[in-house]
């Protein structure tokens, strides 16, 4: 990217940051306001809106270490997106801290009242206690911290110095932080929105949620790698193939999500166990059916298609680019599918707090994302693998 091209570049990156910062603060403190009005409901919102910008963090640091160990040309398409999406996960450590504060409203172990009348929770109780709780998850963030600032911080140098050992030692990193991160995020899938129902149980949940965030962090790299396409540095790589690859990527990470799923249901369901079918039965009665069908349509039916037929469509890009709009959508209602009916029998009693925190903390998130993208190369150009194609050999 030439010295006018990255100007530009960070200009409009600059159009967006103010604007993002300022949605993000005005959100965060209007929550405030209904904090005071409704805590219990200010809570499990804080909570829904917490899982789906974490889940996006964890999803881009998750595949940027996955990059890091295969290769491939399609990583180096979507790297400096995916490092922007990870540099946030030290916000998401910072935004889970109010979250500690309003732990009873959220989670029935963390009410004494109920573990003393309940012989179930009183079992779990060495797992499920707040202390035990909040150390877990600060070595979660600490772990999942400094991969993603090293990896970070790693890319930027090597930009600027030309260092190829640096991408080795990226490479070591990404080896055994992506065995960690396998084994964390289940256990924070367990602890964060499993323990809401703790008379509930799924062997496979955790792959669930690993799944679900590398589908939403090729969708989210998507996006703006499909609108920049047309830029002279990214013209070049952006072969046919590569976007193929990216395409090819987004359907086997879909595929293997509904798939779990599936298995999940059809384990329960055949098992027929009051104390599995009933988190089944909690998500379609009381309108949760339609939020269920809707999920299912958005997240997997719709982009399924759009995925399978991409190669017939004019504009490969331009369906990719409406198929990651789609699934990022469809994951808004997802996750809130997940969490909410633990607390409402009803999915007509939306709170105006659920819509506030979710953007609330989208706009610091983009802020900080963009943040790091400013005086950025759109393409980490001192690799070997992208000089190549740069110099055309």
């Amino acid at each position: 990217m030439s010295r006018v091209e990255q100007e530009q570049f960070d200009r409009q990156l600059e159009k967006w940051q103010r604007p993002a910062l300022l949605v993000g603060l005005a959100g965060l403190a209007l929550s405030g306001v209904g904090l005071f009005l409704a805590p219990d409901h200010f809570f499990r919102a804080y909570l829904y809106g917490f899982v789906f910008w974490a889940g996006l963090s964890l999803g881009c640091l998750g595949l940027l270490m996955f990059h890091h160990v295969t290769g491939g040309m399609w990583g180096f398409a979507i790297r400096r997106v995916l490092e922007a999406g990870a540099w946030t996960v030290p916000l998401m450590a910072l935004l889970f801290v109010p979250l500690l504060f309003g732990l009873p409203y959220v989670y029935v172990w963390a009410r004494p009242e109920a573990v003393a009348a309940d012989p179930l929770l009183q079992h779990k109780q060495p797992f499920l206690n707040v202390p035990f709780f909040v150390g877990r998850t600060a070595v979660y963030f600490l772990i999942w911290g400094v991969c993603a600032v090293l990896l970070a911080r790693w890319s930027r140098r090597q930009d600027e110095t030309g260092d190829m050992s640096l991408s080795a030692r990226a490479r070591r990193l990404s080896t055994a932080g992506l065995v960690l991160y396998l084994f964390i995020v289940s256990l924070a899938s367990i602890d964060w929105v499993m323990s809401l129902e703790p008379d509930w149980f799924s062997h496979v949940y955790g792959w669930l949620f690993i799944t679900d965030q590398f589908v939403m962090a090729v969708a989210l790299a998507l996006i703006p790698i499909m609108l920049l396409r047309r830029r002279s540095i990214l013209a070049e790589i952006l072969a046919p193939g590569v976007i193929d690859d990216l395409g090819n990527l987004l359907l086997a990470f879909l595929l293997m999500w509904v798939y779990l799923d599936f298995v999940q249901y059809l384990v329960i369901w055949q098992a027929n166990l009051p104390e599995e079918v009933t988190w089944y039965l909690r998500r379609t009665t009381g309108g949760w059916q339609w939020v269920a069908a809707a999920v299912l349509a958005l997240h997997f039916v719709l982009p399924f298609l759009l995925l399978i037929l991409r190669g017939a469509l004019a504009h490969r890009a331009r369906t990719l680019l409406i198929t990651a709009v789609i699934l990022l959508i469809a994951h808004v209602a997802d996750v809130y599918w997940m969490i909410m009916p633990a607390f409402y029998s009803s999915v007509w009693p939306i709170h105006w707090l659920d819509g506030v925190i979710l953007v609330g903390m989208g706009g610091l998130w983009l802020w900080l994302a963009l943040r790091y993208l400013h005086g950025v190369s759109l393409l980490p150009q001192q690799e070997p693998q992208v000089q190549k194609v740069l110099s055309h050999e």
